[in-house]
């Protein structure tokens, strides 16, 4: 792929996130949340050059503050709730020289496993740091050429990055965001997508991000409905052809079939205004209020462990599904963060052969040169198509910031 600085301005635009400690959902989904932001990340480097191995970590011992910094001196720090364990701190060493940028990969490498929920808050800790380190990362070597923003929404401590670059010759806008919430929770990822609120939205109206077409790059999964006939790992192409954007979607599925990686391609994704996620947590929370019921009125220690149990399995897992997003914001964005008219989503789909073995999936470089094939594929043929996309977006785009001021920080602005 061809990719350098760019002042022109952009045609299209790419935005990757990393849901830190969105690894679990409902009915038996699980994924690597990093994924985007770690191809985001890969396409800014061959721009931007840097290192974003990790050089050193450490936690300071009155603050529980894990601190990650990169080759490249850029440093990223976040709290655990429940500080680190000596014995975890020791193990932390063995992250030395494996890429920040794979942050879950990373952590899971570390850890053996993650959760988000507040149930192991550690590993979603050090999972956020190495985000931030890589952020930093750019800012310190390349200050002037970076725009970044920072994630201003209440016991959020994430942000952005992004640049506009040369693609194959085509001006495109390229931002990688992190979605992270203070003290190791989450997930928490009211500005994920191309969601256009408080600093985040600042950023992309500086990148042109406000009103183009893009192509939105998500996680590496297994879901049971679609992955339970799957052999090999799959790219998987998704919009709601009533609200997104057609002409991403073409592209991209061009870029798929001329890269021949395996593809899954899904037009009836996102629904808008069903009030889907209203409907989820509250079936959530009554599954819980029943647990309560149970334990309250349980008297043998093995009815109450077994309980417990099942607790913790809808706090570690399926309330993955239902605390990512407020509801509200759902209604008009969807799973993805999805702006109406302006893009579509690529992801990774796993077999059940790897879930098996694996538990939790990892995003790996080879994963990334493949989404990267697949983009360098797709550039030139959405640029041919960039006025149709253009005025399709113009047609369908509908999002009132005003409606979530509610969601920002106080000292924020919409």
């Amino acid at each position: 792929m061809q990719v350098s600085p760019s002042t022109k301005k952009p045609l299209l635009g790419i935005s990757g996130h990393a849901g830190v400690g969105h690894t679990h959902s409902h009915c038996g989904f699980v994924q690597d949340d990093s994924a985007g932001f770690a191809v985001a990340i890969e396409i800014l480097k061959l721009a931007f050059p840097l290192q974003t191995k990790i050089a050193s970590v450490s936690v300071a011992k009155d603050t529980e503050t894990i601190t990650v910094t990169t080759q490249s001196g850029g440093k990223g720090s976040a709290h655990a709730r429940r500080g680190f364990t000596p014995y975890e701190i020791s193990k932390l060493q063995d992250a030395i020289g494996k890429d920040a940028a794979y942050s879950q990969a990373t952590a899971f490498s570390i850890f053996g496993r993650i959760y988000g929920q507040g149930v192991l808050e550690a590993p979603v800790a050090f999972q956020a740091a190495c985000c931030l380190a890589v952020m930093d990362s750019f800012l310190k070597e390349y200050p002037h050429e970076i725009s970044s923003g920072k994630e201003d929404m209440p016991n959020k401590i994430g942000g952005c990055i992004g640049a506009t670059l040369l693609i194959e010759g085509y001006p495109v806008s390229v931002m990688a965001l992190v979605n992270a919430s203070e003290n190791g929770l989450g997930p928490d990822e009211d500005l994920e997508g191309n969601i256009m609120l408080g600093d985040k939205g600042r950023v992309m109206r500086e990148l042109g991000l406000d009103r183009i077409p893009t192509l939105l790059l998500e996680s590496k999964a297994y879901t049971p409905a679609v992955c339970s006939d799957l052999r090999t790992e799959h790219m998987w192409l998704r919009i709601n052809d009533q609200y997104d954007n057609q002409y991403v979607f073409d592209a991209v599925h061009h870029g798929l079939k001329e890269t021949r990686i395996p593809h899954i391609c899904n037009r009836k994704a996102y629904p808008r205004h069903t009030d889907e996620l209203t409907a989820a947590t509250q079936e959530l929370g009554d599954r819980i209020a029943n647990l309560g019921h149970k334990f309250a009125k349980a008297d043998s220690s093995a009815q109450k462990v077994q309980l417990m149990g099942e607790l913790a399995l809808l706090c570690s897992q399926d309330a993955g599904g239902v605390t990512f997003m407020s509801s509200s914001l759902h209604n008009d964005v969807s799973g993805g963060g999805l702006l109406p008219g302006m893009g579509a989503v690529l992801s990774m789909l796993v077999p059940p052969t790897y879930i098996n073995k694996w538990k939790v999936p990892s995003f790996t470089p080879q994963d990334a040169r493949d989404y990267m094939r697949v983009i360098e594929a797709s550039v030139p043929e959405l640029a041919q198509n960039a006025s149709q996309a253009q005025a399709q977006l113009e047609e369908r785009f509908s999002f009132q910031a005003e409606k979530y001021s509610s969601l920002l920080a106080k000292t924020a602005k919409s």
